[in-house]
């Protein structure tokens, strides 16, 4: 029994080293994922931009009224599809429904002439429901047919949750997203670097036009982006809403050092979207770091975002080719949870290792099944060889002791 304790010993050690390769159950979080903050809203997101990779959820899928966070898809597609923001708008009569009582607007008048640039700092700061009607129309030619294109871009950004059917947010059952679409929205509008000029400016003047004597004064209605008890360091964007129906919604973009990330909370009360906002933007720049994954070539293919205290070896890359063997996808994972996945056409180019080699966050850069297997060999191999050692060991030290018990009884016979 004793000689089975020192064989047996090294044997359970290998059955634990090879458990830890146990796949995560799907839909798990990592284990060692950070503790997120508790938020007061009924869903909410916090999203890489750059990558779309999410670190924080709840209920980021479900459907929710996004009312005037519409705006960043209307003010993304006149910037898409206008290029001189100086071009000239005469506001005409479609903008009369939008200025009942209640409605956001800078009171706009029939006839009267503002720029492109300026249209845009009111439907972004002062929330101008009259602005985004007038604009739809100047772009498509119909408010019908600008909601058209708004679709259209939401289903080729990936939203798969949104319909739109105005420009404004205006409460419409049939007018709906969620917070991961709108975070994918967000994601793309601060690719332009007009958006993030008009949408994270704190305030703007709107001089006196033909139709007014006065300059109109606009100020920024994210809390983040101005002076006061919620201004966020770095903080380059957003968008604020409100309904009685959607009640307080928020989209927000922040840049520290090389990550951007996005952050989306609905269906609020009171002051709650913009501490909570700010608490998962803190949770996610003070626990996470952006790490270079690559495949081919000396450029990363992607980047994922990491624990900071994760292990150097934590991420594992598996393919998966076509049925048609046209292409290649590649999955990173995080404990048994896939965090990116990059597709390349085949044949592929000659895979370099080279940049695999503590060039940024060390292995973090594994190339994929190409490395890992031989990886694996390696550490499979050294805890054979331990096991090997060990065994030795076990048998050598039990002899010895059986040769002690030897010599004491020949010492008692004496």
């Amino acid at each position: 029994m004793k000689f089975l304790k020192y064989v047996l010993a090294p044997l359970l050690a290998l059955s634990l080293v090879l458990g830890l390769s146990t796949p995560v159950m799907a839909g798990e979080l990592p284990a060692g994922w950070p503790q997120a903050p508790e938020i007061a809203e009924e869903t909410g997101i916090l999203m890489d931009a750059d990558t779309g990779q999410v670190l924080y959820d709840k209920g980021m899928d479900e459907i929710r009224y996004p009312a005037s966070t519409t705006k960043v898809m209307t003010a993304l597609l006149i910037l898409e599809n206008i290029e001189d923001v100086n071009t000239q708008v005469t506001l005409t009569d479609v903008i009369l429904p939008d200025l009942e009582p209640g409605n956001s607007s800078i009171n706009g008048q029939v006839g009267e002439v503002l720029t492109v640039e300026q249209c845009l700092y009111a439907i972004m700061l002062a929330s101008a429901n009259e602005i985004c009607t007038q604009m739809a129309v100047q772009v498509a030619g119909s408010v019908d047919n600008f909601v058209a294109m708004m679709n259209q871009r939401a289903a080729q950004l990936g939203c798969k949750n949104t319909h739109f059917v105005n420009a404004n947010g205006l409460p419409d059952p049939n007018h709906y997203s969620t917070a991961h679409d709108l975070a994918i929205i967000l994601a793309e509008a601060v690719k332009n670097e007009n958006f993030c000029k008009v949408a994270g400016a704190a305030t703007y003047t709107i001089p006196a036009t033909n139709k007014t004597f006065q300059p109109r004064n606009l100020e920024n209605h994210n809390a983040l982006l101005t002076e006061g008890d919620f201004q966020y360091e770095g903080a380059i964007a957003g968008k604020t809403g409100h309904t009685e129906a959607a009640k307080n919604t928020l989209v927000t973009a922040a840049t520290r050092d090389d990550m951007t990330l996005v952050c989306v909370v609905m269906r609020s009360d009171g002051d709650h979207r913009f501490t909570d906002t700010v608490a998962l933007f803190d949770y996610g720049f003070d626990n996470f770091h952006k790490v270079p994954l690559y495949w081919t070539g000396t450029e990363p293919v992607t980047y994922v975002d990491l624990p900071n205290d994760a292990p150097t070896d934590c991420l594992m890359a598996s393919d998966t080719d076509s049925e048609d063997g046209t292409k290649r996808t590649r999955s990173y994972s995080y404990r048994g949870v896939t965090l990116s996945s990059v597709q390349k056409d085949l044949p592929l180019e000659v895979e370099t290792i080279e940049p695999l080699l503590f060039a940024k966050p060390a292995l973090h850069q594994i190339g994929g099944l190409d490395l890992v297997f031989p990886i694996m060999m390696l550490v499979l191999a050294l805890v054979s060889l331990a096991f090997l050692i060990l065994t030795v060991r076990g048998v050598l030290d039990f002899r010895r002791k059986k040769n002690k018990k030897k010599k004491k009884k020949k010492k008692s016979a004496a």
